[in-house]
């Protein structure tokens, strides 16, 4: 049977494109935002009534507690440590897997903590001990407010280990974040609408830039995967000795 171009063109019509679906992320992102939005709606009114509360009940034993919690924050002091610290252990338990998987958690701790800063410069909010109350606002100015920058990098540091492992790893790091948050508002340096600003900005950009950067580092797929690069052999292992117990690295 004979078939002419024409009629081949008829019995086989253009589809009709579908239309684009939309995009389950970008509605995450904006439910994330909303919930962000509506918590920080809240904590601007319980601001006042907080601080007070507060410091009617500070104490000695309390302000030294809370200075663990301003030490920790601090990543002058912590970053080295930290960042060093996964570097080695990241390598030692997953050779260069888990050395790619400790440079994205720093570049999800970077990207959180200063995404934090430029709001937090943007915003210029007046702090607690300024007396000038939580709705005084000075936009560019240094060393502001809102959101505090201890409690982001906290939470950054929480959420890049909560990526880049499995299990219960991160719940201490989370912990050890609250208490971070909880120091700042007891030792008057933000109010409790800094602290979850704070903490939201360093835990949804922390995550999320973790992320990505694994996926830039290829660190996803086992070991010795195709495409994936060669990892080190070096491992920690337990020793076991007829007079003792040791540990050995092997390379």
């Amino acid at each position: 049977m004979f078939l002419s171009p024409l009629h081949v063109f008829a019995q086989a019509p253009e589809p009709t494109a579908a239309p684009e679906a939309a995009n389950p992320k970008t509605g995450r992102i904006w439910r994330d935002i909303g919930l962000g939005a509506g918590g920080m709606g809240v904590a601007f009114l319980l601001d006042g009534p907080t601080r007070d509360l507060v410091l009617d009940h500070q104490g000695s034993a309390g302000r030294d507690l809370a200075e663990i919690g301003h030490g920790y924050g601090d990543w002058k002091k912590t970053a080295p440590f930290l960042a060093g610290g996964g570097i080695l252990l990241g390598v030692a338990l997953e050779g260069d897997r888990g050395a790619r998987k400790a440079t994205a958690a720093f570049f999800g701790v970077f990207a959180g903590s200063m995404a934090n800063t430029f709001l937090n410069w943007t915003l210029g909010r007046s702090r607690p001990r300024d007396e000038m109350g939580s709705l005084h606002f000075d936009p560019l100015r240094s060393n502001a407010s809102l959101g505090s920058g201890h409690t982001a990098y906290a939470f950054a540091i929480a959420a890049a280990v909560d990526e880049v492992t499995d299990g219960a790893w991160a719940i201490p790091f989370y912990a050890v974040a609250a208490g971070t948050g909880i120091a700042r508002v007891y030792g008057d340096r933000h109010w409790l609408s800094d602290i979850l600003a704070g903490g939201f900005v360093g835990l949804w950009v922390g995550r999320r830039a973790t992320r990505a950067a694994t996926g830039w580092l290829h660190v996803e797929g086992s070991p010795g995967a195709p495409g994936d690069p060669a990892v080190s052999a070096v491992r920690i292992e337990p020793l076991v000795l007829v007079d003792g117990l040791g540990v050995r690295l092997r390379f």
